[in-house]
């Protein structure tokens, strides 16, 4: 039996209580109304073949999603955060390791890697049992080997979490975050790192319990990845 720990996630949804809890909660703002992409937008043609896990995964909340169903969000700069030294985070300490392994993409040549969420913790706690918890905060983490430099160039929480991510390009990736404040959705954002820019693409918003059917599905990704890439690690 494979399972998920819970005693890390139940102490961090007691600090962030307010943000887990789906009733009693405001009413959102209306949004404005925006039409689906389509077939017509180039970035999410490209997309499209390369995210269906993340598809498969999101289709437990909402069962007809399509990636032409994604709403443009808008267009933005990007990777305004601090450049650091590589070395400060890279090697990651052996707690740090699962993240690095599991969370995480490499471009195709290699030159950067995509940490989906730093503050993340993945921990085994027992025989064919892991625990998925961390901070409040969520934030990705892209690393330069060529330059040897580390930023940390977005941060959210504690209503929204960095969960999934693919290299498109050797200049280009999408990086999934799921919110649930206004509302229950998802943001699937391709970042340019030829001009620095951010285009951001939302779903439509589901349930609470659509939505937990969402997280269901992406502990069950992380829990079968962690297993396969401790299947292919060397012995200690």
């Amino acid at each position: 039996m494979f399972g998920l720990g819970c005693s890390k996630r139940e102490a961090r949804r007691e600090v962030s209580a307010d943000s887990t809890a789906p009733w009693p909660r405001p009413l959102a703002p209306v949004e404005p109304y925006r039409k689906p992409v389509g077939r017509s937008d180039s970035l999410i043609n490209v997309a499209a073949p390369k995210i269906t896990p993340w598809v498969e995964m999101w289709r437990k909340a909402d069962p007809e999603f399509v990636p032409e169903s994604l709403r443009l969000a808008g267009v933005a700069p990007a990777f305004r955060g601090e450049v650091q030294p590589l070395k400060a985070f890279y090697p990651p300490p052996e707690e740090g390791q699962p993240v690095f392994d599991v969370l995480s993409a490499r471009s195709s040549d290699n030159r950067y890697k995509l940490i989906f969420d730093w503050y993340q913790d993945i921990e085994e706690v027992g025989e064919d049992e892991i625990d998925i918890g961390g901070d409040a905060d969520s934030g990705p983490l892209l690393l330069d080997f060529l330059r040897g430099t580390a930023r940390i160039f977005e941060v959210c929480g504690p209503s929204c979490k960095y969960d999934w991510g693919v290299w498109l390009s050797p200049k280009r990736f999408a990086l999934v975050r799921a919110d649930t404040e206004p509302r229950f959705r998802a943001t699937i954002a391709v970042y340019s790192l030829g001009d620095s820019t951010v285009t951001s693409y939302e779903t439509q918003p589901v349930s609470s319990t659509a939505y937990a059917s969402y997280r269901a599905a992406w502990e069950s990704w992380v829990a079968s990845r962690f297993r396969a890439l401790k299947k292919k690690a060397p012995p200690s």
